[in-house]
């Protein structure tokens, strides 16, 4: 009679140790990607919607912001820019990221995720910097600041496109290319600047 029992007791065991090991690993996953989503942009935390936020809802929100931010500094770089390639360049940033945030806010108002519509205080630092500069500093100090910012930009994409969620794997997928584009247009750019600059 021991015998019989024996091993239903061990399957019930095993059972509950194998579905404890199934959510730790999913609650491992699902942390591992939130620090991701949250690693590439430090001024996530500025907003009051991440406390509560899945990782899909923390995509959005940074994307939001570094697509508004993308936008400004188009505007800013059309406006202050002393070459025409940084003018033509800032143009491109200011379409494509409208474009991208068109399609964003699309994604959001189906899952019923509202986005933020302000730009956080330490980006509005970052901004500020930039117009602080005029003339050939200008140019230097704008062209530095989108290689860099496109560097964080594709990272937080990169991740996005392996999510789970199909719209927002679709909407980073498509984005990504647009991305890469202007960091390659940004460095080479960023490159020649530094050619001239050297000449002289």
């Amino acid at each position: 009679m021991k015998f019989k029992i024996l091993p239903a007791g061990l399957l019930a065991v095993a059972t509950l140790v194998q579905a404890c090991n199934s959510n730790q690993k999913q609650d491992t996953a699902d942390s591992t990607m939130a620090g991701h989503s949250m690693a590439h942009d430090s001024t996530a935390t500025d907003t009051s919607t991440m406390k509560d936020g899945t990782p899909v809802n923390q995509f959005l929100e940074q994307a939001a912001i570094g697509g508004m931010v993308e936008v400004e500094m188009g505007k800013i770089g059309q406006q202050k820019a002393s070459l025409q390639s940084i003018k033509d360049f800032a143009a491109m940033i200011e379409k494509d990221h409208v474009a991208a945030n068109t399609q964003l806010s699309a994604i959001a108002a189906e899952k019923g995720f509202k986005l933020p519509t302000a730009i956080s205080a330490t980006k509005k630092e970052h901004l500020n910097d930039l117009n602080n500069n005029s003339g050939k500093n200008f140019d230097s100090y704008y062209i530095n600041m989108m290689v860099e910012d496109h560097i964080s930009d594709i990272s937080l994409f990169e991740g996005a496109a392996k999510s789970p969620d199909t719209a927002i794997s679709a909407f980073a997928k498509k984005t990504l290319p647009v991305l890469q584009k202007h960091y390659q247009k940004a460095r080479e750019i960023s490159m020649l600047f530094d050619q001239n600059k050297n000449k002289k």
